[in-house]
């Protein structure tokens, strides 16, 4: 029987087959009028911020999260942050240990990389999950079979950036979605920005204000997924209410890709390590 003692959601019964499968690579959301939203990299020094932006909108995302890339999960700080959010219903999903490239590294490489970042989320929240992201998106076939036999999902995009312009934050949201890059007669895409380097740190309302773009005003029986990174500052309410205005539902990638029982995003659940026995460092 499940025991959800150290479990942040509320499940009983047997959790239901998964729909999504390992080694599939996927790339838009499923579910109607799902507009899905995750952040990469991390944690770091705005997750805080974010997280109480999240918590104020009443809104659960995806966390795609590395060890030891920007900062090193196992830090007492990371290891908070890293708790908030799983205990605050965000999905936790795996960007591997050190954000390598994992097309440059052989078969028993890759499954180290995965093996480490396993290995803290297990430790720090007593979970593994089943869906990841590839860093840069690489993911041939050999690195596709090699995270299949692990037991992960890839989880992917299809836009980068809506063009090379960037929206001001006090532009009116009717402007945002007529100047969008995506035809509103084409289906809603998958957006991935990553804001983690200094140099192109920007405000999370001016990125909010960009995903907004994409948004079609039409064609709301299909899904969208937008993705961008942790490094952000403050997120307008308007762009949550527009979002939402349109008929989408914000969700974690598990829920737009059709699995509602949190349980389906992690291959292990049980209970996390004695946070006195976790090392302090990465090293």
């Amino acid at each position: 029987m499940f025991n959800n003692t150290h479990f942040p959601y509320d499940v009983t019964g047997p959790a239901p087959p998964p729909l999504n499968r390992a080694g599939q690579v996927l790339q838009r959301c499923t579910a109607p009028n799902s507009y899905a939203i995750s952040f990469d990299d991390g944690p770091g020094q705005l997750t805080d911020e974010l997280l109480d932006l999240l918590e104020d909108q009443g809104l659960q995302v995806t966390f795609f999260l590395n060890g030891d890339n920007w900062n090193c999960i196992y830090r007492p700080e990371s290891q908070r942050l890293l708790r908030r959010a799983y205990a605050s219903k965000h999905q936790i999903a795996a960007h591997p240990w050190s954000h390598q490239d994992l097309e440059s590294l052989s078969d028993k490489d890759i499954r180290q990389e995965m093996h480490r970042i396993e290995q803290a989320f297990r430790q720090i929240l007593g979970v593994v999950p089943r869906y990841m992201r590839p860093p840069y998106g690489e993911h041939g076939e050999r690195v596709r079979r090699v995270l299949e036999d692990m037991g992960y999902i890839l989880v992917l995009w299809d836009v980068d950036q809506l063009g090379e312009s960037e929206p001001s934050v006090s532009t009116p949201p009717s402007k945002l979605a007529a100047g969008s890059s995506v035809s509103t007669t084409q289906r809603p895409m998958i957006l991935k920005r990553h804001h983690h380097h200094k140099e192109e740190q920007e405000s999370f309302s001016s990125k909010w204000a960009e995903a907004v773009r994409g948004v079609p005003s039409t064609r709301l029986d299909r899904a969208a997924m937008v993705l961008g990174g942790i490094y952000q500052e403050a997120t307008p309410t308007w762009a949550v209410e527009y979002v939402q205005s349109l008929g989408y539902d914000i969700m974690p990638v598990g829920r737009c890709l059709g699995e509602e029982d949190p349980r389906l995003w992690y291959k292990e659940i049980g209970p996390p390590a004695n946070p006195e026995s976790l090392p302090r460092s990465c090293q």
